[in-house]
């Protein structure tokens, strides 16, 4: 874990995973979450999953979407409200460095299909890490 001296923090997981990435823009100075992405990459970090209203900034910072599930509410994040939030799928990124193939998240998803069943995440989660490439 990372934590900026404006209190912003990310997390590496020793299998490259980016986890917890949190900007503080709060107060007169501010950290970018793409200075904290890129920091992520130098300390090992490969890749991340995220809800996919996050798609076009990761794609922007370098991360090439891989596979993805549809949105589950038993896995809903504590302050989702159905009928208030949207039910985002989870998508599954790992690193290039470079801009994604796919500018929209429309077109990953013509041509991706979601990994579906029981298993769903954990699936995913093993076919991106098989993908992974650097």
């Amino acid at each position: 874990m990372f934590i900026t001296k404006n209190g912003s923090t990310i997390a590496i997981r020793d299998d490259g995973d980016i986890i917890s990435v949190c900007a503080n823009n709060s107060g007169n100075v501010k950290d970018s979450s793409s200075s904290l992405l890129k920091f992520a990459t130098t300390k090992g970090g490969t890749k991340l999953d995220s809800f996919d209203g996050n798609y076009k900034f990761y794609c922007h910072c370098g991360f090439e979407p891989v596979t993805h599930v549809e949105f589950n509410e038993e896995y809903a994040p504590s302050n989702w409200v159905k009928g208030r939030d949207e039910a985002e799928n989870v998508i599954f990124f790992k690193y290039t460095g470079k801009q994604s193939r796919y500018t929209k998240p429309e077109q990953f998803y013509e041509a991706v299909s979601p990994v579906t069943g029981d298993d769903a995440y954990d699936n995913a989660y093993t076919i991106r890490d098989e993908n992974q490439t650097r």
